[in-house]
């Protein structure tokens, strides 16, 4: 099986901490690579290599992780 063309994603830094995001890009390393950039104020993912053979959303599944994991760190260390 090959691997699928890439995608770009924009995350608000409003809604997910840099953290967050990197935490997701390391989790979800066995199934695409990520490039993590701050361009204004979003984070720019980079998402390449996807591997066509896992059933799911990816992409998908790598920001509702990040999104979660916002949340938890946010509930866990308020400002």
């Amino acid at each position: 099986m090959g691997l699928t063309t890439a995608t770009t994603v924009k995350l608000h830094a409003a809604l997910y901490s840099e953290a967050a995001i990197t935490e997701a890009a390391a989790l979800f390393a066995d199934f695409a690579s990520f490039a993590v950039h701050r361009d204004g104020p979003h984070y720019v993912v980079e998402v390449t290599g996807i591997k066509d053979e896992i059933d799911g959303d990816v992409v998908g599944e790598f920001c509702n992780f990040a999104l979660a994991n916002t949340a938890a760190r946010t509930r866990n260390n308020p400002a």
